[in-house]
């Protein structure tokens, strides 16, 4: 019998020069590092907060302090593709094989909480895609009850276009599709910036 949703945190494994590197001339390299860490612990443990299952993707395996620490309580699960998209869409075939609904949520927006998550989850009762746009272009959430493969394929990922065009390809494939209220992450160094005013004792400031 298959759940009803599953809750997918996609990651980058943490590593030193990999990781949220277009802040690095603001942060360095051990600095990105340290913030990605505490990006992916903070989302965790928020979506750990919702009755939904959660699984973190990581693109590799490996010993990490912090991946075996979130192991303990969030199953693990090798994201498998040559980019972003074909990743996330092996991640939706994945889950839609254990759940009726899968929603995959990124590691660079800590205001996602389970009100999201609950909202995201009734929209979808009634739509076979909901998105929680990203103030960049992006989305910091992607959920469905269907996997449509065109709208992971043609996408310049990591700009500004991303929402825009995967818009343009559900309209494209007549897919009933719900846009929550947009929200920031953390890419850019006005991003950062934000966080730091945002949560002024950022990692410890709940």
């Amino acid at each position: 019998m298959k759940l009803d949703c599953i809750v997918i945190q996609f990651a980058k494994f943490p590593r030193v020069g990999g990781v949220k590197t277009r802040l690095k001339p603001l942060l360095g390299d051990d600095g990105c590092y340290q913030l990605h860490q505490q990006l992916v612990k903070r989302v965790n443990e928020n979506l750990s907060e919702s009755d939904f299952f959660n699984v973190l993707a990581v693109d590799q395996l490996g010993d990490q302090p912090l991946i075996n620490e979130l192991a303990k309580s969030s199953c693990l699960l090798l994201q498998e593709g040559e980019d972003l998209g074909e990743r996330m869409k092996n991640a939706m075939y994945w889950g839609l094989k254990r759940a009726e609904k899968v929603i995959i949520v990124g590691s660079d927006c800590p205001l996602i909480n389970t009100s999201h998550l609950n909202l995201v989850a009734e929209k979808l009762n009634d739509n076979s895609h909901v998105f929680i746009p990203a103030e960049d272009g992006g989305y910091v959430l992607i959920a469905c009850t269907n996997v449509v493969p065109e709208i992971y394929q043609g996408v310049s990922w990591g700009t500004e276009k991303v929402m825009q065009q995967t818009r343009e390809k559900l309209e494209q494939a007549k897919q009933e599709t719900y846009y929550c209220e947009s929200l920031w992450d953390v890419d850019r160094p006005e991003d950062y910036k934000r966080l730091m005013e945002v949560f002024t004792h950022w990692p410890n400031d709940e």
